[in-house]
């Protein structure tokens, strides 16, 4: 649901889930880090998904919000450093992305209004590979990947200083992501306007905001 703006100056995307889904894409991404998770503790993958499972409760349970991987590779003791070397080595999108025309136009007319950012827990050289695999490497003003702070989402302060780096009126920035608690709920509680979406369609609604579409 999309909260209303008087206006938008700039939009911060978030990427795997929001530009893009494929489960078997993010499979992959959750098999390499129990491979991690294994190898640092000496099981097997099996045991190390039954540890990983048993941390996302854990830190449900006391957060009140299901945890990012990054969370709870973090929880079991695993340097995101690490954590996103070893997605570097391992993970291959190439075998499950290719260019989307039709997000490309979408992304190519909000563009034309305003710059769109990505903030996201992936890191940069996987960002950008998977960026250039959708056909939309060359539309963003700034990528602020897991390195930019070294900090998974949600993060306030790190909101504030993405914020900070994008300058202009706070409340006027749009973020668009596909997990609420994650990617849209510390931009809401600041007071800033977001919109959750599920596919690409969605994001035609951040063209009607702002006056192009009827």
């Amino acid at each position: 649901m999309l909260e209303e703006a008087t206006s938008v100056s700039a939009i911060v995307f978030d990427l795997d889930g929001t530009l893009y889904t494929n489960a078997e894409l993010l499979a992959e991404i959750e098999r390499t880090a129990e491979l991690l998770v294994a190898r640092g503790r000496g099981v097997s993958p099996q045991a190390a998904r039954r540890t990983m499972n048993r941390a996302r409760r854990r830190i449900a349970d006391l957060e009140g919000r299901e945890p990012t991987l990054s969370r709870v590779c973090m929880e079991l003791g695993i340097e995101l450093r690490d954590l996103h070397r070893t997605f570097e080595e391992m993970v291959r999108p190439e075998q499950y992305l290719v260019y989307d025309p039709v997000l490309q136009a979408l992304l190519e007319g909000l563009r034309e209004q305003c710059p769109l950012y990505l903030y996201t827990n992936n890191n940069l050289p996987l960002t950008q590979k998977i960026l250039a695999l959708l056909g939309i490497e060359n539309l963003f003003e700034r990528l602020f990947t897991i390195e930019y702070a070294w900090r998974p989402k949600p993060d306030p302060e790190v909101l504030e200083m993405v914020l900070g780096e994008i300058g202009g009126p706070p409340d006027e920035v749009l973020f668009v992501g596909d997990r609420d608690q994650v990617d849209l709920e510390p931009a809401r509680d600041r007071g800033l306007p977001t919109l959750l979406v599920s596919e690409t369609a969605d994001l035609l609604q951040v063209h009607k905001l702002l006056g192009l579409l009827p």
